[in-house]
């Protein structure tokens, strides 16, 4: 459950979470153990492509109202999928993007959460240096957490 306390950390694990358990990894017989296919943050150990990393880009908060302290939190998720080819990147890039849109309103999905407003506000593919170049594409996503006291 997301709670304003640890805001980052739960959003994060939250999501985490159910894409690991969700998307399927294509290299799951091959990574070995000090391997992930989906972390928060860049690996400081050997990678294994694909891989997908998660982070909050950017939190922004406005007041809920006029006479009140309460606040509604605008919270900018970057998945970024790494791959050493295109049809790779894509293919995981719109199971991420399928599965964030589906899950809005599941029973243990985004509103269970306090998720709220799920879109797009950019997508952008990273090119890299010729063919042997790693593929990315960097997705924010965008939710919002309403009334926070």
């Amino acid at each position: 459950m997301v709670t304003v306390s640890e805001l980052r950390r739960d959003i994060l694990d939250f999501i985490k979470s159910d894409l690991s358990e969700s998307i399927d990894d294509p290299k799951l017989r091959t990574r070995t153990k000090t391997s992930k296919f989906i972390m928060t943050s860049y690996p400081k150990r050997k990678v294994i492509y694909p891989l997908v990393t998660l982070k909050i880009a950017n939190i922004e908060a406005e007041r809920a109202g006029m006479q009140t302290v309460a606040m509604d939190i605008i919270i900018e998720l970057e998945v970024r999928v790494w791959a050493l080819d295109e049809k790779t990147k894509d293919e995981i890039s719109t199971k991420i993007l399928d599965r964030l849109r589906s899950i809005q309103f599941t029973a243990l999905g985004s509103i269970e959460n306090s998720l709220h407003d799920f879109g797009i506000l950019s997508s952008v593919e990273i090119p890299e240096d010729g063919e042997t170049g790693i593929k990315s594409n960097v997705t924010t996503y965008v939710y919002r957490f309403y009334n926070v006291n």
